[in-house]
């Protein structure tokens, strides 16, 4: 009879214990969900509206530099370069629009962009001197994919810096 009242008095502060435990665990998972459901809502609301800008902004520059007007929506840049990163593809068929590789560049488009920008007050991250900037510009099978980048966060920031290391790397390396 001793020996289950002590059996009984050790097991209430043990299953206390557990019971804490077990409450402390789940109040943890339960922040880290709804933390991480906040966060991700954010992120998504803020590429939604940066890529509506930066939409209006490069259709409006391709309307002005080229004299046909653009309609085009873009594509998120593969989250390869991570999270929160707002870069942009563009593509379309230049001869759809009878357009020629003379008739306008990159440069051109980043010019336009810069202007636009100006024009319509939109504001970079942390006041940068550049709020879109035309990372990468190619064509394959007669298509032409332009990638803009919406220097609206950390995140687009380090994205364009690491674009520019590499492609100081690249160049180095052809020499």
């Amino acid at each position: 009879m001793i020996k289950l009242n002590i059996i009984k008095k050790w097991d209430e502060p043990m299953s206390f214990f557990w019971l804490v435990l077990l409450a402390v665990i789940v109040v943890i998972l339960i922040y880290v969900a709804v933390h991480r459901l906040l966060i991700n809502r954010a992120t998504l609301m803020l590429k939604n509206q940066a890529q509506s800008v930066t939409d209006q902004a490069v259709n409006d520059c391709l309307t002005q530099l080229t004299g046909h007007s653009f309609s085009l929506s873009s594509e998120i840049v593969a989250d390869v370069w991570g999270k929160g990163v707002l870069a942009f593809e563009f593509h379309f068929t230049p001869a759809q629009y009878h357009l020629t590789h003379d008739q306008f560049s990159r440069d051109d488009l980043e010019k336009k962009l810069t202007e636009y920008a100006k024009q319509n007050q939109i504001q970079s991250f942390e006041k940068s001197s550049t709020v879109f900037k035309v990372t990468d510009w190619w064509t394959y099978e007669n298509v032409l994919h332009i990638d803009v980048a919406y220097v609206l966060n950390e995140a687009t920031r380090e994205y364009i810096a690491d674009l520019r290391r590499l492609d100081q790397h690249d160049q180095k390396s052809r020499k």
